[in-house]
């Protein structure tokens, strides 16, 4: 009992000197910093990322005439890029506006990566890597059909019809429409 006498005065103690500098410490409200010091780093890393592959694309070659479009080869990637390092600037305050409604930003940060997000990174690096070899609309088709069936949408009378409608207007838009070249992939060409 003795040693519970003593941490148990050690804690009043500790309340006594906290109430004398003005009150309890914990009910002070925190100061919020402006940048978020763990989404500022993830904001360096990725604006890094961004400035290596527009690096990148300064050695993309010149498409010949026959295959020339309004645009350069460059300009998709660069505007992709550009898109995403812009959007990766918010990412440090982003904390101030969940604050605004009562949500923190690091309760989520906590719990570890969840092995789905692995499988799903793995996957998408596999279906980007045979597009050469099945085609651009293939691809996308798998990635429409196995992303959902792997996230456990079981729902085939959904998934299927999305599989193959998403991929065809993505297709009909970029082909059609806007002109874009898009790999027909080694499948495809021994095909036709």
């Amino acid at each position: 009992t003795s040693g519970c006498s003593i941490s148990r005065r050690r804690a009043l103690d500790r309340d006594d000197r906290s109430a004398a500098k003005g009150g309890d410490e914990r009910a002070q409200p925190q100061r919020v910093p402006l940048i978020h010091p763990t989404d500022l780093r993830l904001t360096i890393i990725i604006l890094a990322a961004c400035a290596g592959l527009y690096y990148v694309t300064t050695g993309f070659e010149q498409v010949s005439d026959m295959f020339a479009q309004d645009v350069p080869p460059e300009f998709f990637p660069r505007l992709l890029l550009w898109t995403i390092a812009l959007l990766t600037l918010l990412m440090p305050f982003e904390h101030l506006y969940l604050r605004k409604r009562n949500r923190n930003i690091d309760a989520a940060r906590v719990n570890p990566i969840k092995p789905i997000s692995f499988f799903t990174a793995a996957l998408l690096a596999a279906l980007v890597a045979s597009i050469t070899w099945l085609g651009t609309w293939s691809a996308m088709m798998l990635a429409c059909l196995a992303l959902p069936l792997l996230w456990g949408e079981w729902r085939l009378k959904w998934v299927i019809p999305f599989a193959v409608l998403f991929p065809g207007a993505v297709m009909l838009l970029f082909s059609r429409v806007l002109n874009v070249y898009l790999e027909p992939g080694l499948l495809w060409s021994t095909v036709n």
